[in-house]
């Protein structure tokens, strides 16, 4: 079960590696690669993220690929425990991206170095759809393909 919840986690890091980077430009023409995954690394190390190089955007990617991973393990164990759950895969891929997205603007942001953050309207339908189509939906599907060859 561990593999499949770190294959879909990684699944779904991967997805929204490439889809972060390609649309938040599109709407913010700051919001460069580089940009982006300081800002997550912005949790850990502060405002100091952007002037870190190299290494803060190594370290952003990282911790984005730990919580994807995190997320996934979690989405497997609860997809495994019921059918329903497999059979409705995108309905449930899509609970779990806004479960994913109110997680991380509720609990964990206001832990992080970042602290509280009120997203703008833009930015709060950018984030819910790349929650919804890609990283969660992204990953149910993979959970539900691994769980099916493992019954």
């Amino acid at each position: 079960m561990l593999k499949i919840g770190f294959l879909s986690g990684l699944a779904a890091g991967a997805l929204d590696f490439a889809a972060a980077p390609t649309i938040y430009p599109l709407a913010y023409p700051r919001a460069s690669f580089t940009r982006i995954w300081q800002s997550v690394a912005e949790g850990v190390l502060g405002k100091a993220s952007y002037d870190g190089g190299a290494i803060t955007v190594l370290i952003g990617v990282a911790l984005h690929f730990f919580i994807a991973l995190c997320a996934g393990i979690v989405l497997v164990l609860v997809m495994s425990r019921a059918e329903l759950f497999r059979r409705l895969w995108m309905v449930s891929g899509a609970v779990f991206g806004v479960s994913i997205y109110f997680f991380m603007m509720k609990v964990v942001l206001p832990m992080s170095l970042v602290g509280a953050k009120h997203p703008d309207a833009k930015s709060m339908a950018i984030s819910l759809a790349i929650h919804i189509l890609i990283f969660g939906m992204g990953s149910a599907y993979v959970a539900t393909r691994l769980l099916k060859e493992k019954a």
